[in-house]
């Protein structure tokens, strides 16, 4: 907008000047008769120019009043002038209003109010072109200080927070076109003159070009898709402002003690879920009955960890300083997570972590922590780490038909299987396709339990599905870097009370997830960068009732996303690679000392005291090698955005430790089974309390 202005007030300096040389250059005479009748004509033209362009700023402002709870007034009384300019003003601020309406929804209206008013009566008619060129340019300026107007907002009705302001009835409903504004009359001069020459060439640069017919809409799929090359950050910084006048009204929505489960999935790409139906007919029906966004993470990191941080923070890696999977416990002393933020707010409600990767379970239980971890440790003969994720879908069941309906619950489910099959095998080898089909198959028997659950209790579980990052296709990193199939992301959120089944919403982003979780329990996120996933439902469509419809919808909005720009692609690689050494580091140190700590605990002759007697230096020496490889990757992370990174504490993590369950406890029990035609289609376990820590 400030280029533009420049240009208005270079274009007036010209003008000027053309005409200082006219009046030397013209007869003695000439220039008698023509100062009055010019200077009134000028002055007649800036008066009706001010006139309406203040007619036009002041009719905006009620629209803007309006919509919001602060104090604004309605705007002064209109400038003086006659009654056909004032009309023309009031026309050409409602065309404006309309058109911003149409571009940029409620939160975008009256972009006019920030337009250079002060330049208004110092400047020629040239300068109101370039005003009317400033005001598409001064929208995403006015926006942000739209929302941060209010004060102290009153609470709003239940309903309202669910529906956008409808805008102001005059915008919409005037179709016609604005008259030409009086700028324009100074041009119609007979004998060509310098003046009028440099007018011409200002009006042709300045002068917005004619819009071009409208073309055909685009349908079905492909209009879906498109959606998400126009994402608009700014409406989510809007929601997120306007977050703390909707927590009440979403109380009043949901149950008095509602139900959430949160089920992560590591590494999944959603394209290869859409395009193997037979394997993922859960999967696909949990899309059916809900809310789904292809999402991407394109511009952040897709390392695990800095990605779950953000799901169970509501905050980027760029902010927290998590940049590789060693779990530094400080940063969610700064960050509280999910489920610290629940506790805090309401200790009542019952928290559960099932994970079987132990940094996310050292995140759950960091802060407050949660009321009942369950980690899940790797199994024997289990490369795949299919029976891990199988047990992590028992003690789910368990946890869910455990469950009281007298109180909250929020239940959070991590799978790691496939994206360990992933990074043995590519993101495209049939090993993978068959960790989905694992993964799938706990997923019916998870959702077998909810139903089970609901038809017993008549209440309702409100269901997120989410993934950190893709896979690359091929056998190599597995994924850290920003190709589309590691940046494209998915959330999933199915509750027939509050989201749309078969819907479409690209503008879901994982990181809304701990925003829309504390939502569903009436209660505010801390500083976050997502809003609410229920903030953003006006922005759902349905691609159809054709199954296929949906399908095609979601994989047309993956295949529209690609890589970042050069510099930020660059800049990432370089934070990858960096982090990731000391990672290896603390591996491989962490490996050496395991393994000595078990040669201590075998008790052999002369090896285990040797053994035990090797774990300090090595501790030691890992200690300082760690240190000495991390200290330049916190200072990349810093170069290359990560405004939370530090190189401080210097010290190395320590691993976090879970109690292992004892071998009768690892087999579920039985609690209840369904059964057709002869066989066992659903079934609920039970593992023994040895498996849980609080």
């Amino acid at each position: 907008m400030g280029y533009a202005v420049n240009v208005g007030r270079v274009g007036a300096l010209a003008v000027t000047l053309g005409v200082g040389w006219a009046v030397a250059s013209a007869p003695g005479v000439a220039y008698a008769d023509t100062s009055d009748a010019s200077s009134s004509s000028s002055s007649a033209s800036s008066s009706a120019s001010s006139s309406e362009s203040s007619s036009a700023r002041e009719s905006a402002k009620p629209a803007r009043t309006s919509r919001s709870d602060s104090g604004d007034t309605a705007g002064s009384a209109p400038s003086s002038g006659s009654s056909e300019a004032s009309e023309a003003g009031d026309d050409d601020a409602a065309s404006r209003a309309s058109k911003t309406s149409r571009a940029t929804g409620p939160a975008r209206d009256d972009v006019e109010d920030t337009a250079e008013v002060d330049d208004a009566e110092d400047t020629a008619a040239a300068e109101d072109t370039a005003d009317d060129a400033d005001a598409p340019a001064a929208i995403e300026t006015v926006a942000v200080s739209t929302v941060a107007a209010p004060a102290t907002p009153s609470k709003p009705p239940a309903d309202a927070p669910r529906t956008k302001p409808a805008p102001t009835p005059t915008s919409p409903t005037t179709t016609s076109p604005a008259p030409e504004p009086a700028a324009a009359v100074p041009q119609s001069v007979v004998k060509p003159t310098l003046v009028s020459i440099i007018s011409d060439v200002l009006a042709s640069i300045l002068t917005p070009p004619a819009k071009p017919a409208p073309a055909t809409p685009l349908q079905g799929a492909t209009m879906l898709a498109s959606l998400a090359a126009v994402r608009d950050e700014l409406e989510r910084t809007a929601a997120r402002r306007y977050g703390a006048t909707v927590a009440d009204a979403v109380a009043q929505l949901v149950d008095d003690t509602p139900n959430v489960l949160v089920i992560g999935v590591d590494g999944t790409n959603l394209s290869r879920v859409l395009a193997h139906p037979e394997l993922t007919q859960n999967f696909f029906k949990l899309i059916q009955g809900g809310t789904t966004a292809a999402s991407t993470i394109v511009g952040h990191t897709t390392v695990s960890n800095p990605s779950w941080s953000s799901i169970l923070t509501g905050l980027w890696g760029e902010t927290t300083g998590v940049i590789n999977n060693v779990f530094t416990p400080w940063t969610y002393e700064k960050w509280p997570t999910l489920f610290t933020q629940l506790e805090s707010a309401d200790p009542s409600i019952v928290t559960t972590s099932i994970a079987n990767w132990d940094v996310i379970s050292a995140i759950a239980t960091s802060g407050l922590g949660v009321d009942n971890v369950v980690n899940v440790p790797e199994q024997e003969d289990d490369p795949l780490w299919f029976k891990a994720d199988d047990l992590v879908g028992d003690f789910t069941e368990a946890a869910i038909a455990d469950a009281s309906a007298a109180v909250a619950n929020l239940i959070f489910s991590y799978f790691v299987g496939v994206d360990e099959a992933g990074h043995a095998f590519g993101g495209e080898s049939p090993e993978y396709l068959e960790a989905l089909a694992n993964f799938d198959r706990n997923l019916g028997e998870i959702m077998a339990a909810v139903d089970a659950w609901e038809a017993a209790t008549g209440e309702q579980w409100t269901i997120l599905m989410v993934t950190d990052h893709g896979h690359q296709p091929q056998l190599g990193f597995g994924h850290g870097f920003q190709s589309p199939a590691e940046t494209t992301t998915f959330v999933v959120a199915n509750n027939p009370d509050l989201f749309q089944q078969g819907g479409v919403n690209l503008k879901y982003s994982i990181v809304d997830v701990t925003a829309t979780v504390l939502d569903l329990f009436g209660h505010q996120p801390g500083v976050t960068d997502g809003v609410s996933l229920l903030d953003l439902d006006d922005s759902t469509v349905t691609p159809g009732d054709d199954d296929a419809l949906l399908r095609k919808a979601l994989q047309d909005a993956i295949a529209m996303y690609g890589y970042p720009d050069i510099a930020t692609n660059l800049a990432l690689s370089v934070r990858t690679i960096a982090a990731t050494i000391p990672y290896y580091v603390n591996n491989v140190f962490n490996g050496v000392q395991s393994g000595l700590q078990s040669l201590a605990d075998a008790d052999i002759f002369l090896i285990s005291p040797l053994a035990a007697l090797a774990i300090i230096p090595v501790r030691i020496i890992g200690d300082l090698t760690y240190i000495a490889v991390n200290i330049p990757a916190q200072i990349i992370a810093r170069l290359t955005g990560v405004t939370g990174a530090s190189i401080f504490p210097l010290v190395r993590p320590q691993t976090p430790v879970f109690p292992i369950p004892e071998a009768g406890d690892q087999t579920p029990t039985l609690l209840a089974a369904a059964c057709t035609e002869g066989r066992v289609t659903s079934a609920v376990f039970a593992c023994g309390a040895a498996a849980l820590a609080s």
